[in-house]
């Protein structure tokens, strides 16, 4: 006898915005990326633009492009945008919105990697002194994710108008990294996300 398969279940998974104003939807399966339903393989490098003179963005994503990158992630070091609590430096070689937008010109897609905690080789994982020495980082405490709250508010300013949902290139963020605790801290840090307006389809960590 043959045994009729049934289909699979319907997958559901809790995105955030997939499609954007020209109707190209990126979604996710148990075995894949799609773009319209189709399986997506993309090739993905890392540019820090922060590490980086700011007059040669343009040349070096265009250069991933060539080489067939499909998405540019970033970090975004909190040390270097508030070294100092309140003073906040997004100008020159901080200015990640030019970074995003030279990004799109060149035709990549964006993850930005909002941290907190970043890693990268970079004092504190990226955590300014200021925040190491209050201490309780990478959890749940109210202090930490008050002030978590503003750097992603930040982060949301400066690319507001460039999210997929917008018809730009940043489909997804970067939750913390190498982070192996608690999920309630991934899902708190995802919700000051959600309510900065990081609106993205994708949402990841390392």
């Amino acid at each position: 006898t043959v045994t009729k398969l049934e289909p699979a279940p319907a997958e559901s998974f809790n995105m955030g915005t997939a499609v954007n104003p020209t109707g190209t939807s990126i979604t996710l399966d148990r075995h894949s990326l799609l773009i319209d339903g189709k399986p997506w393989t993309p090739v993905m490098g890392e540019f820090h633009y922060s590490r980086y003179p700011e007059n040669e963005w343009s040349a070096e994503l265009r250069k991933m492009k060539a080489g067939g990158s499909d998405i540019v992630a970033t970090y975004v070091f909190w040390i270097h945008h508030e070294e100092i609590e309140g003073r906040w430096e997004w100008a020159g070689d901080k200015h990640l919105r030019k970074f995003v937008e030279l990004a799109a010109a060149a035709g990549l897609k964006v993850i930005v990697r909002c941290g907190p905690w970043c890693h990268g080789e970079v004092r504190n994982g990226g955590l300014p002194d200021w925040i190491v020495a209050r201490g309780q980082t990478r959890s749940e405490d109210p202090a930490f994710l008050a002030s978590t709250k503003l750097l992603y508010d930040q982060i949301a300013a400066q690319v507001k108008g460039l999210l997929w949902k917008d018809g730009g290139p940043v489909i997804g963020i970067q939750l913390d990294n190498e982070y192996g605790g608690p999920a309630s801290y991934l899902l708190a840090l995802k919700q000051l996300a959600r309510d900065a307006g990081l609106d993205v389809p994708l949402y990841t960590r390392t």
